[in-house]
């Protein structure tokens, strides 16, 4: 996208009849802009993207998101490229399963509406939960595990919703809107992390109480990606996932990074979806990497392989952290447009100081 209005890419897709509208399932991309709650730039990519979806859809722009899921994720520094990417699908008849473990498809559904008082709370973290596990059954896949990324767009606390709450005799979870170690931001993407983990299995439910969240990181999700903003007031869902009688010629794999250096978690994420990789992507199969979503969270601890690091002093470690993690990934791949969110000190995304991160690979 030249600019957070430029919605030209997608305009040809339509146009062109590449794609039918009514096949999204879900909008995910990466915006230019601050990357905290409140974001103009992803606010604007989002009203751009519906304006030009809604006569598509003949609904209006507001209701475009009654059809399909709006993932954004603010903030590209670095050499993350401002992009869109259209996930789309279509079901028909099969004769038999294609060998080779099924293919790539997704499932969305939408939460609740989460309540201020509820953001990074338990009651977050259930709702999240029936949301991916709808999404789950609606992509039709069998078992959790066949689930390799679940991307959620959740409520981000603001001023407002804070007032709104003590109105009503309520108090959020945390006054501070910034994404450091309590921000609002940080404990409503970990909530919803922590739901993805109870509706996969990871973790199990009755293991979790408030005084878990942002605290005990030994709890956490392998797939989950998660973020949130302020114009949401409910948590999108959107399951990646290989189906086992899919068709096409696409899956997808995941593999969490042990730490931010970690660059051998994307041949491993690449081969757990079906390409011969040992441990580093081979130049003549970067052409089969179609897409790759990630986070880039700033480990707990301030040394990296026993060397100190400044990262948790500096303002915009957040911005800082998603400029990493697009490098490891345009380094290790050649894609800039890939979904790398990120910022947050510590988190129950990926397992403690990792990573998660999946990659969507053509295989056929």
């Amino acid at each position: 996208m030249d600019t957070p209005s430029d919605v030209s890419a997608l305009d040809r897709l339509l146009t062109t009849g590449r794609i039918d509208a009514h096949s999204i399932v879900a909008v995910v991309g990466k915006t230019e802009g601050t990357g905290l709650g409140k974001d103009t730039a992803r606010e604007t990519v989002d009203r751009s993207v519906r304006a030009r979806l809604a006569p598509e859809l003949a609904c209006t722009p507001d209701e475009v998101g009654d059809r399909l899921c709006m993932i954004l994720s603010g903030g590209s520094p670095g050499v993350i490229t401002p992009h869109i990417a259209i996930f789309s699908q279509r079901l028909v008849d099969a004769d038999a399963p294609l060998p080779g473990g099924g293919r790539l498809c997704f499932g969305r559904a939408v939460s609740d509406d989460i309540l201020p008082e509820e953001i990074g709370r338990m009651a977050h973290v259930r709702k999240v939960s029936r949301a991916v596990r709808a999404a789950l059954d609606g992509a039709g896949v069998e078992a959790a595990e066949d689930a390799h990324a679940v991307l959620v767009k959740g409520p981000a606390l603001t001023q407002v919703a804070i007032d709104d709450a003590r109105r009503r005799g309520a108090e959020p979870v945390t006054l501070d809107l910034s994404v450091g170690p309590h921000g609002a931001m940080c404990y409503s993407n970990d909530a919803s992390a922590l739901g993805v983990a109870v509706a996969t299995g990871e973790v199990p439910l009755d293991s979790l109480h408030d005084g878990v969240i942002r605290q005990d990181f030994t709890f956490y999700s392998d797939v989950a990606i998660t973020s949130s903003a302020s114009e949401k007031t409910h948590a999108d869902v959107v399951v990646v996932a290989n189906r086992r009688d899919g068709l096409g010629d696409l899956r997808v794999g995941h593999s969490s990074m042990t730490d931010v250096l970690d660059i051998g978690a994307v041949g491993r994420a690449v081969r757990s979806a079906g390409l011969p990789v040992q441990t580093v992507v081979d130049p003549d199969l970067r052409g089969r990497i179609v897409y790759v979503m990630a986070k880039m969270i700033i480990p707990g601890s301030d040394r990296i392989a026993g060397q100190r690091i400044t990262l948790h002093d500096d303002a915009v470690g957040y911005h800082v952290a998603k400029a990493m993690g697009g490098y490891l990934v345009a380094s290790t791949t050649g894609h800039t447009a890939a979904f790398v969110s990120g910022g947050e000190r510590n988190s129950h995304q990926g397992p403690p100081d990792g990573n998660p991160l999946a990659a969507i690979v053509r295989v056929t």
